[in-house]
């Protein structure tokens, strides 16, 4: 360790290593915990939660993960320019704490700003913390990899803790969602505390402003590795596709642009996806311009192998999204007893969440949010049903458990990296098959009695015989139960497959409630509002229900006594406090047609007994865990070694959005679920992967030779 490679020592070491690592260990594993905690519930919160349609939230979560990947580059360039590694990791972290504080308050504005902190946070955090434990050490230090090794452990335990203490909190304390949201900020606050105290053991070595130069200079006899220098005068092993590949790249770019453009007049949301696509490709080009021959090769390797990496990730990210709602409604999660039928009709909230509401304050609000529900169901390990969440943490267990098989596996068996990755998008669609069989064990029939005279007016009949929801404002119907759910008038009998979660069957029900109820609520939510903006002390409205009303039931709200109570004598709804879009919801879902309703109840119970069993998605996580270790750690390996020197920053950036473009995708696919049966869902899925990983078996040849000698 000599004098030009440092200008600092590295201070106080343990295990070999500098204490420092450790801190940025255990900040590193907060982090992840508050991140992989918040997002093992948020599908499930803004669907279960907040009432929206699965398409919409999957359209949220689409944006979110794809932004966290995003804003790392612009965090990483203002820390490399102004702030510095240690104040954005500050700034980043401060910021997330906030956003997860701010999920655990129930208004929808705050929501949506607790996303924008996570995310503005996320782009300070993430890339600075990585980049400060390469500076614990010199240049070269062979302790380096064992470093990140290390890291990356904090990592998984972050990511295995998360979910398991989370949705514990969600499914067992008063404050449910909120409690679990606030767990995840509390988890960010300890690592920003932990980051503060240890911030004296972190060490960065200063490297002098000389190229430390690639460390792909070794050579071999014959298959060697070429240095810069000599791939910038070897010949491409593509020939003229080298030269057209620049024209192909800036044409498309250029197209995507145009598209941006079109859309962005209609909507800048719609827009904003082509143009980042278009953006990255102009920076691709701008790079390969200024490169020539076999060092061209070899960035246009880390493009292909990015490309084929979106379609692992739009898979893989389906843990958070469709997988994630097909834990929660349609996999078995008990334990040691039978699995129940599941309620007709929502539990009533136990206390106000944590938004100062009846009295209490925001902070005393905030610890009554973590007291255990008097009524919670226990069983085995103090759980039973088991917290939806926990299956989020299957694969950064079993990451723990295989990363050391792989290590020495890599050892023994010497293959190439595009044939890595080509398996690691295999074991990804053997995956998807694994859900296959799932889903056609979940897609058994079922059929009910309807006893209405006639179908509401909200529900109609596709010309393949299928139901169609026709909600307000939408001109195409949404089939029901994706496509899965008929009606024989002849002897008035719904027919149907699959299981009818209860947030479907709510989606249908409170359609066909009277148009005159659902004008009279939104006149009651537009009233409650005004008075308090008035700033009443108490607020105060009610209306009888109309003729058009029958069969009102109460109990189907699931709301609390202090928000509305219903006269059943005089007919008439009381309110004394605000009415969100989700309380109007289950007051019209109250008011719904009450045979339909029935009927819809009726299915909901009778197909909730073909729930799957649990250990369909654990193998199919074992196996997205396999996939990932084969792809993930290789792919960044293979970025830091293709990439020339002088561009090595953007272009690993630019990997980074192969992430954010895959969050997108897998945002973009969950959209569809529910509007198709899940047995073609997970069938699509398979054969798109699989398609991808045949292609990609059949150019790894090339694309390896393209590598010239690097692996």
């Amino acid at each position: 360790m000599s004098a030009a490679n440092q200008t600092q020592p590295e201070g106080k070491t343990f295990l070999g290593h500098p204490v420092g690592l450790y801190v940025l260990f255990f900040t590193e594993m907060w982090e992840r915990f508050s991140y992989y905690g918040m997002r093992a519930l948020l599908v499930i919160y803004m669907v279960k939660y907040f009432r929206w349609v699965q398409e919409d939230a999957s359209s949220i979560y689409k944006w979110y993960t794809s932004l966290v990947y995003v804003t790392p580059i612009l965090g990483g360039f203002l820390a490399d320019r102004y702030l510095g590694n240690r104040l954005a990791v500050i700034i980043g972290a401060t910021l997330m704490a906030i956003g997860h504080f701010l999920m655990a308050f129930e208004p929808k504005g705050i929501f949506f700003t607790a996303l924008v902190f996570l995310i503005i946070g996320n782009g300070f955090f993430k890339p600075n913390m990585s980049t400060q434990v390469g500076r614990l050490y010199p240049a070269n230090d062979p302790r380096r990899d064992g470093a990140y090794t290390i890291f990356y452990m904090g990592i998984n335990l972050g990511a295995a803790l998360a979910p398991l203490a989370c949705g514990w909190v969600q499914e067992n304390t008063v404050g449910g969602f909120h409690s679990g949201f606030a767990l995840a900020g509390i988890g960010m606050v300890l690592g920003l505390v932990i980051y503060l105290l240890g911030m004296p053991f972190v060490k960065e070595i200063q490297l002098n402003d000389q190229p430390v130069g690639n460390p792909l200079e070794a050579i071999n006899a014959d298959n060697r590795v070429l240095s810069e220098k000599e791939a910038e005068n070897t010949p491409s092993k593509i020939g003229w596709l080298s030269t057209f590949s620049v024209k192909a790249l800036f044409a498309l770019a250029c197209f995507l642009l145009g598209l941006a453009v079109w859309k962005g007049f209609h909507s800048l949301l719609a827009g904003a996806t082509p143009l980042l696509c278009s953006l990255s490709l102009f920076v691709v080009v701008w790079v390969i311009n200024q490169i020539h021959n076999a060092m061209r090769d070899r960035v246009l390797t880390i493009v292909a192998l990015g490309f084929f990496g979106i379609f692992f990730w739009a898979a893989f990210e389906q843990a958070g999204n469709a997988l994630n709602l097909w834990a929660d409604n349609t996999t078995n999660r008990y334990l040691l007893k039978p699995m129940p039928d599941v309620q007709i009709f929502p539990d009533p909230p136990a206390v106000s969440q944590a938004n100062g509401a009846n009295g209490t304050s925001a902070a005393a609000g905030f610890w009554q949010m973590f007291k255990l529900k008097e009524n919670r169901q226990t069983g085995a390990l103090g759980v039973d049903p088991v917290p939806t969440a926990w299956f989020q943490s299957i694969n950064a267990v079993a990451i723990f458990i295989m990363a050391p098989f792989f290590a020495l596996l890599w050892l023994r068996w010497q293959i190439s990296i595009p044939m890595k990755m080509t398996l690691g998008i295999f074991l990804m669609s053997l995956s998807f098959v694994v859900m296959i069989a799932s889903a056609y064990f979940e897609n058994q029939p079922v059929s009910v009695e309807f006893k209405g005279k006639e179908l509401p007016k909200s529900i109609q009949k596709s010309p393949q015989g299928h139901l169609l929801l026709m909600e307000k404002g939408s001109k195409e119907g949404h089939p029901l139960q994706g496509g899965r759910m008929y009606f024989d008038a002849a002897n008035k009998t719904f027919h149907m497959r699959g299981v009818l979660a209860d947030i479907d069957r709510d989606r249908v029900a409170w359609s066909t409630a009277p148009p005159d109820y659902a004008k009279l609520l939104a006149q009651a939510k537009e009233t409650l509002e005004e008075q308090q903006k008035g700033k009443n002390e108490k607020l105060n409205h009610k209306f009888r229900l109309p003729e058009s009303v029958r069969g009102f039931d109460i109990r189907y709200a699931g709301m609390s006594e202090t928000t509305v109570k219903y006269q059943e004598n005089e007919r008439t709804l009381v309110f004394s406090n605000s009415l969100d879009d989700k309380g109007v919801k289950a007051l019209l879902l109250a008011g719904a047609d009450p045979e339909f309703r029935g009927s819809m109840d009726e299915l909901m119970v009778k197909s909730s007994r073909s729930r799957v069993s649990p250990w369909w998605l654990l193998w199919s996580y074992i196996f997205a865990t396999l996939g990932e270790l084969c792809l993930s750690p290789v792919g960044l390996s293979m970025a830091n070694k293709l990439a020339p020197a002088k561009f090595a920053t953007m272009l690993m950036g630019l990997w980074l959005l192969v992430s954010a473009f895959g969050n997108f995708a897998a945002g973009a696919l969950g959209e569809t679920y529910g509007s198709i049966p899940p047995l073609q869902y997970f069938s699509i899925t398979t054969l798109a992967l699989a398609a991808a990983a045949v292609v990609l078996l059949l150019i790894s040849r090339k694309l390896t030779s393209m590598m010239h000698g690097v692996s």
